[in-house]
């Protein structure tokens, strides 16, 4: 995952990050940074350290990868091995990142079919399958139905899940039993379609996501 925001604490808590540029001013009296990338990687590869890292996202986003190292994924931080075809991890690297952090920015999913009854609330409260393995179809709300979802739009997957799924999870009104306050995404925006339109740029996301990671180069380690 790739953000151009800083992470708030408790995702840091859970995880770690790896910023490409560190200020080298700890005071911030100085607008003067340095890049976080290897300088060592980069000399071995011959490439900036902007290339490097595109070069680590793509590989990162690797099913050959995940697969190969799946064990010390598991209990270490990941090693990168000079791969041949490093150009065209730095292509892919580069759109998958550009891509991800512009979600917002992109194009609705188009082929679906959206069935809406006449003056639709975009209003969501929980949106859900109509049957554990039909998912296919997204009830958005009473009003709302999307259907004819690609199976491939289930396939990118975020912190072991899919993308779509965790859009359909967290979009949804939650009232805390002890507190008794209610968190509800409609508030998020003052546009009433904002949630309805997101879901359709994250399908989108996800089919284009799953078209780059599954044009990545096989693995072929440099010796």
């Amino acid at each position: 995952m790739v953000t151009k925001y800083i992470p708030n604490l408790d995702m840091m808590e859970k995880g770690q990050g790896f910023p490409e540029i560190l200020p080298s001013d700890s005071d911030g009296m100085f607008n003067i940074s340095n890049s976080n990338v290897n300088e060592e990687l980069c000399n071995e590869l011959n490439i900036s350290s902007d290339d490097a890292f595109c070069y680590v996202y793509a590989v990162l986003h690797s099913k050959e990868y995940r697969e190969r190292y799946a064990h010390d994924l598991r209990k270490q931080l990941p090693r990168i091995p000079y791969f041949k075809n490093k150009s065209k991890f730095i292509e892919i690297g580069r759109k998958l990142i550009a891509l991800h952090l512009n979600y917002e920015e992109l194009e609705k999913y188009q082929d679906v079919t959206i069935k809406m009854k006449q003056n639709p609330s975009f209003r969501v409260e929980k949106m859900k399958h109509p049957k554990r393995n039909q998912i296919d179809t997204i009830i958005y709300n009473s009003d709302i139905t999307i259907e004819d979802i690609p199976e491939k739009a289930y396939e990118y997957i975020v912190n072991g899940r899919p993308a779509v799924e965790w859009i359909i999870d967290q979009y949804r009104i939650k009232k805390d039993r002890n507190s008794g306050l209610i968190d509800d995404p409609n508030d998020y925006s003052t546009d009433q379609k904002y949630i309805f339109d997101l879901l359709l740029k994250i399908i989108n996301l996800s089919i284009q996501s799953v078209d780059l990671i599954n044009d990545l180069p096989s693995l072929e380690i440099i010796e």
